[in-house]
């Protein structure tokens, strides 16, 4: 066995062994998605393509102490983004949002029993 002064090494490690390899597939980097709100300041994820936007969900909606039942999310394009949709399915791409809308319940319409004489 040859020691690291032996090798001329000094302890030194090689620097290309410890990178990792990347291979370049598709959706393999990361994309960034802002979630925009009316009510809420905006947050950026990001995240691969292929996750599931329950996380994004979950995340921002414990970062504002919100229900995730109460709340709906909405893509630039007016349609309801669903939990168990990953984000590629959804038509996010790098630098693209999604809505936060507040899913209301209820509401006294005409003729809900109130009586005015």
């Amino acid at each position: 066995m040859s020691s690291p002064a032996a090798t001329g090494h000094k302890g030194e490690t090689d620097q290309v062994d410890l990178k990792p390899v990347i291979k370049d597939e598709p959706g393999a980097g990361l994309i960034t998605i802002a979630v925009t709100s009316q009510t809420f300041a905006d947050a950026y994820f990001a995240i691969k393509p292929g996750v599931r936007l329950r996380r994004v969900m979950d995340l921002y909606c414990g970062k504002y102490s919100l229900d995730p039942r109460t709340v709906k999310f909405i893509d630039d394009e007016g349609r309801f983004v669903r939990p168990e949709q990953p984000a590629e399915e959804a038509g996010l791409e790098d630098g693209g949002s999604i809505s936060l809308a507040i899913d209301q319940q209820g509401g006294a319409g005409a003729g809900a029993g109130i009586c005015v004489d």
